[in-house]
């Protein structure tokens, strides 16, 4: 258990660190009179929620092969097979982002928001501190903290995750002790002027700290010390509604501003739709069968369809209703079927090439014509160049209140909780497709017919494969290292206590890399190469990040 004295001490020697090693010198760098040498609180605050969304996509994007979001049409891809990052090339955009970009501009924000009591800003980056140090420790395991912006040194020693894990908690409540303060210089109005997803709204940024809170304390179910009512507890002073979801916006005039998942970034060129998603929303995985009475109405607003749906054709639409997928490690098995020289305009009349899955940015759209072109407003659901990206939502977190309450055997607040989570999915994919072409919003009429389906449970037939497969759904494409996270504390093949059947029912796994010296599947990267491979060796030979099966190495909160 976590007293007020392990935080204040936690807090105490982090700040000390933070503020006295890490911000050194930061104010003094600019000596040329034309240019400020003190910069706005607000100028310094923006970028840093501006690289939130890359945070969630660009490096966790293999992530999500590992949990079977997407496939590559590349046969027996690293990724697919759960290989691991050898050398830690991949990490190296989360790593960078987490210690080098926003991490010193929170160190900034902090120590120019005590100076001038501008407390709201104080607490909202410490927020962003803990978001981030959550997000990276998930991904990596141990990493350094305590001495990892002391600019005097030239190696870094590993912080534990389990000690991680504290100082994220530690965090959490320091920064909801600054937002609540009313004295100084806090001003919603001032801060609005940096702040481009809360406007100021120390409230709203409060409920996000308790979502942080939520998370840290719900990724322990595998510990003997969880405790579901203080998960419950977090998620009840969290969001209350959509109208809280934390977003990071783009305006799409450049790369760096404009959403990962978008077209022009082209982040998805060999990835495609995989066959867990499909088979969860095309009537496979509930019912056995993918009839049209048995699709889950979310298919068409969050997926896409081939073009073998055409009725221009004498080619049969696909019995799920076009909606192909990948086979993880299997590759693309039409991706040879046209020649590179053909006409584009011929490409429609070959009727393998019309069976390949499309790219998730838009129905029918075998390869991505938008890359670079920041203004093209095509593209669906999360998909789309202006679009906001979340970083947590409401339907997230009913599902985190769902497992705990199931957990404490609550199943009457478990299904409330669950239906929630999933009626406000719905809300979800209609507010991301309000401006995606020839993309119209799920009707009420088929979200209340859902609902009322034998797909969805009530309190007396509630399971847990239920929670986290509805859970999976509502974070598919967006929240990845959070459905990475739930699949690694059921250890991916853990079995439903009340079915006896696996909780990630339909997920499998035939192929696995030579490297994993067995069938293990992956938890975890390495560090990335430039800095630690380079600098910081002996620091990775102590973890063990050196052996070659490192990241099937058990999480320490997947850990009993």
């Amino acid at each position: 258990k976590i007293t007020m004295k392990h935080i204040k001490l936690i807090a105490a020697v982090a700040f000390t660190g933070l503020l006295l090693s890490g911000c050194k010198k930061y104010l003094d760098v600019n000596s040329d009179p034309a240019s400020p040498q003190s910069p706005d609180i607000g100028s310094l605050f923006a970028p840093v929620t501006g690289t939130m969304s890359a945070m969630m996509l660009i490096s966790p994007i293999t992530a999500g092969q590992y949990t079977q979001n997407w496939s590559s049409t590349v046969g027996g891809d690293n990724w697919d097979v759960h290989g691991g990052n050898a050398g830690g090339v991949l990490a190296i955009g989360l790593w960078r982002q987490f210690y080098a970009q926003p991490g010193a501009s929170i160190n900034l924000v902090i120590k120019k928001g005590i100076i001038e009591e501008k407390w709201d800003y104080v607490g909202a980056a410490i927020a962003l501190r803990a978001w981030g140090l959550q997000q990276t420790t998930d991904y990596f395991g141990p990493m350094p903290f305590y001495q990892a912006w002391d600019n005097t040194r030239t190696t870094y020693a590993y912080d534990a995750q389990e000690t991680i894990y504290k100082i994220i908690d530690s965090l959490c409540h320091v920064s909801l002790s600054y937002l609540s303060r009313t004295d100084g210089a806090s001003n919603q109005s001032t801060m609005s002027r940096g702040d481009q997803v809360y406007k100021g709204d120390r409230t709203k940024w409060s409920k996000f700290v308790y979502g942080l809170l939520a998370r840290n304390w719900h990724r322990r179910t595998n510990k003997a010390d969880y405790n579901a009512d203080s998960v419950i507890y977090y998620v009840d002073k969290s969001f209350a509604s959509n109208a809280d979801n934390f977003y990071v916006v783009h305006s799409a005039t450049r790369n760096d501003d404009t959403n990962p998942a978008g077209p022009a970034r082209d982040n998805f060129t060999t990835r495609r739709q995989s066959r867990f998603i499909v088979q969860l929303l095309d009537g496979t995985n509930f019912y056995g069968n993918t009839l049209p009475a048995s699709r889950d109405p979310r298919i068409r607003g969050m997926l896409s369809v081939s073009p073998d749906t055409s009725t221009t054709t004498t080619n049969m639409p696909a019995q799920n209703g076009g909606y192909r997928y990948l086979i993880p490690g299997a590759g693309d098995p039409n991706a040879g079927a046209l020649p590179v020289n053909n006409p584009v305009t011929l490409l429609p009349t070959n009727p393998l090439f019309r069976q390949r899955p499309s790219t998730p940015y838009g129905d029918s759209a075998i390869t991505n014509l938008a890359i670079a072109n920041f203004t093209i407003s095509t593209g669906k659901y999360l998909f789309q160049n202006k679009r906001e990206f979340p970083i947590m939502t409401y339907h997230e977190l009913q599902f985190i209140k769902a497992e705990a309450a199931f957990r404490k055997d609550d199943k009457s607040m478990a299904a409330t909780a669950y239906r929630l989570g999933i009626t406000n999915t719905f809300d979800f994919i209609n507010f991301f497709n309000t401006s995606a072409p020839n993309v119209s919003a799920i009707p009420f009429a088929q979200r209340d017919a859902y609902m009322s389906s034998a797909a969805v449970k009530d309190a007396a037939t509630i399971t847990l494969t239920d929670i986290m497969l509805q859970k999976y759904i509502g974070d598919w494409g967006w929240n990845l290292i959070e459905s990475w996270a739930d699949m690694r504390r059921y250890h991916y093949f853990d079995t439903d206590p009340l079915t006896g059947a696996q909780v990630y029912r339909g997920y499998a796994l035939t192929i696995f890399s030579s490297n994993n010296q067995g069938p293990k599947p992956a938890y975890r990267y390495r560090p990335t190469n430039f800095s630690e491979y380079d600098w910081n060796l002996e620091e990775l030979r102590k973890i063990g990040v050196l052996n070659v099966d490192y990241h099937t190495y058990e999480m320490w909160f997947s850990q009993p």
